[in-house]
């Protein structure tokens, strides 16, 4: 007979055999009766033992007196367990004593208050799955308030837990998915406008000359600005494809192709001020991102460095990659106007912030920029003192490969 039950079951009896005083052991409906309490004794241990939940029993020491098969299905340690606590359990089983830590923990909870506990438990079942069960303890008093047992049960919520994971990466997705939206109007908004400005320069420059020569010579020039406008409003267009698992793409993006597209789109405005850009991706040349992040994230940096640049030189432009562990750093680096970081540094990458006066200055690039390394796990930070300049760095947190 379960213990626990033999104890509610005998006390039922003789309860029931004081109200009769002249119910004695010889009495011939005393076989019936004990007949009766084994039937119902065999009923509840059908209930309990068939229930899908796992069931267990304590004594006011935290010994087990009861446990279900859903609780411990093999029978050798269920018989095991009886009348023992869960330290000698976790040492029969050769488990870790931190688990028996935790339910003496809340064993001892629930008898100190006296009040019903909950919580989550994740532990793997014998084929090594992580199974989470929502547990629940409290104490039942006897007749004088004093406790007589602690009953648990906990309940296998895995497929629950595998559901809010899904809810929550559902969220994620359409957090990823407003983000790409947003990202595109913005792409759109600010890198379109470095070609459409060097396509209104040239086309001034062809109105205003009448030699034939000088007009086929920028008319030429029109071409790769106009390839160029043509390929960032294509990528553009594809990265806002949404695909079903929502991800952003990576590809392995070669370095040089990247800033070459930059130069390309800005070759004008890099002519007019007798920029020179300087590059060392010996260390890491191809990054494995995003393409059209990266290609706007070299794109923005460059293009502030010529647009800040100091009117008493030349812009001077350099490009670098180191290694540092797995992590790659990207440096820009220009001889600028610089920033006064002292005044400006809790608002520098903010939206809407502009640090120089400039005709094109929207305050959009850098807080662009900053969303785009941040969305893929890396981070960007700023090193730079006034009429000197500014390097930009930018460390990826994705896979690498090395220089070939």
């Amino acid at each position: 007979m379960i213990p626990f039950l033999h104890k509610l079951i005998s006390g039922k009896y003789r309860t029931l055999k004081g109200k009769d005083s002249l119910a004695t052991a010889e009495e011939p409906d005393h076989k019936l009766l004990m007949e009766q309490l084994d039937r119902q004794k065999a009923f509840y241990e059908n209930i309990l033992n068939k229930l899908p939940t796992d069931i267990a029993v304590f004594d006011p020491d935290h010994r087990y007196l009861f446990v279900n098969p859903g609780a411990i299905s093999n029978e050798e340690y269920r018989k095991f367990i009886i009348g023992k606590d869960d330290y000698e359990y976790a040492a029969y089983r050769n488990r870790p004593a931190s688990v028996a830590d935790k339910r003496r923990a809340k064993f001892l909870e629930a008898k100190n208050s006296g009040k019903e506990i909950r919580w989550e438990d994740t532990l793997p079942d014998p084929k090594g799955n992580m199974i989470t069960h929502l547990r629940r303890m409290y104490p039942v008093y006897d007749e004088h308030g004093q406790l007589s047992m602690v009953i648990g049960f906990g309940i296998d919520i895995t497929e629950r837990k595998k559901m809010e994971e899904t809810q929550a990466e559902l969220v994620k997705q359409l957090s990823a998915q407003n983000r790409q939206l947003t990202d595109f109007c913005s792409i759109v908004s600010h890198n379109l406008r470095a070609p459409l400005v060097n396509m209104s320069m040239l086309t001034d420059f062809i109105e205003s000359t009448d030699d034939p020569v000088e007009q086929k010579l920028l008319i030429s020039k029109l071409r790769p600005v106009i390839d160029n406008l043509h390929a960032t409003f294509n990528e553009l267009v594809e990265s806002i494809q949404i695909r079903q698992d929502l991800e952003i793409k990576c590809e392995d993006v070669c370095l040089d192709d990247c800033l070459q597209r930059t130069i390309d789109g800005l070759q004008t405005e890099i002519n007019k001020l007798g920029a020179k850009i300087e590059t060392d991706f010996t260390q890491v040349d191809v990054i494995n991102y995003p393409p059209q992040y990266l290609n706007s994230i070299v794109h923005n940096l460059v293009s502030n460095s010529l647009k800040y640049h100091h009117p008493g030189r030349s812009p001077l432009i350099s490009i670098k990659t180191r290694k540092e562990g797995e992590k790659v750093i990207l440096s820009v680096q220009d001889n600028g106007l610089g920033i006064d970081l002292v005044k400006h540094k809790e608002n520098f990458f903010k939206i809407g912030k502009v640090f120089h006066r400039h005709p094109n200055a929207k305050g959009f690039g850098l807080y662009m920029t900053k969303t785009q390394v941040e969305a893929m796990g890396g981070r960007i930070w700023v090193e730079s003192v006034p009429d000197e300049g500014s390097v930009f760095y930018i460390e990826f947190d994705h896979r690498i490969k090395q220089a070939s």
